[in-house]
């Protein structure tokens, strides 16, 4: 897929944050399974870089 956006539709923010466990990093689909959300998966997925500085953050 090649999919272009430069925003989120405010339904699927929502639906994705409502399924999302901080906790163990991944989407908790229901009646489907586990999709892990960490910087392997993410940069396998999207190709997006996965070296240099951490990012530092708190939640």
């Amino acid at each position: 897929m090649d999919i272009a956006a430069s925003s989120m539709p405010g339904d699927l923010s929502q639906w994705i944050m409502k399924h999302y466990d901080p906790e163990k990093s991944q989407m908790v689909i229901p009646e489907r399974g586990k999709i892990p959300v960490d910087a392997a998966s993410v940069h396998r997925i999207w190709g997006l870089p996965n070296k240099g500085r951490k990012v530092c953050y708190e939640i």
